[in-house]
């Protein structure tokens, strides 16, 4: 029951931290009923501070991405632990920081994540549960409006064509104009989803 939970927010004062924190305590929670904690470990991924440093995709042939990268093979290894990964960033002008999606980029790469068979796309990462939250500063409608290509970017185009089953999907709007009692609840709404997944 590994959980990895990946974050991406620069500053440590960031929502998304408190986030990650909230799933963690929500996980190790559900651990300890099943009495699996010796078995089990959560561990938050935070991009901007891990020493597995990894800079931009970079290639000149297709083929230049299958060369040795300990970076890579480090995270892929922690993806490959992992039974539920989670994702946690802000959401900047409609889409991940570029760190999260250059981890995408990097790390969820062909014959690791997905593969094709005859033509078609094979997820490789089947068995393994998935959840997003995305903090923003705009109104939900409007999101919802605009965003709904993000929404479907990630879950479709991202999660389930890797083979990740979407368990939650939850975007905290007006962030900024929230009451500390609003994120609190939040908070606590994400271990809820962190104890049934």
């Amino acid at each position: 029951m590994n959980t990895l939970i990946v974050t991406a927010h620069p500053s440590s004062k960031g929502f998304t931290h408190q986030i990650a924190e909230a799933y963690k305590k929500g996980r190790e929670a559900k651990a300890a009923l099943l009495g699996v904690t010796a078995e089990s470990s959560v561990e938050i991924l935070d991009l901007y501070k891990t020493d597995i440093k990894q800079d931009f995709l970079r290639y000149e042939e297709k083929t230049d991405m299958g060369n040795p990268d300990p970076a890579r093979e480090a995270m892929q290894a922690k993806i490959t632990a992992a039974d539920n990964i989670v994702f946690i960033h802000p959401m900047w002008w409609v889409s991940p920081p570029a760190i999260m999606k250059n981890f995408i980029d990097v790390n969820f790469a062909g014959r690791f994540a997905f593969r094709y068979i005859n033509g078609k796309p094979v997820g490789l990462l089947t068995g393994k549960t998935t959840a997003v939250f995305i903090t923003c500063d705009g109104p939900r409608w409007l999101y919802w409006l605009i965003a709904m290509p993000f929404r479907t970017i990630w879950i479709h185009a991202i999660l389930q064509y890797c083979g990740l089953k979407v368990k939650a999907f939850k975007l905290f709007d007006r962030k900024m104009f929230r009451t500390e009692a609003e994120q609190k609840a939040f908070l606590v709404k994400v271990e809820k989803i962190a104890r049934k997944i």
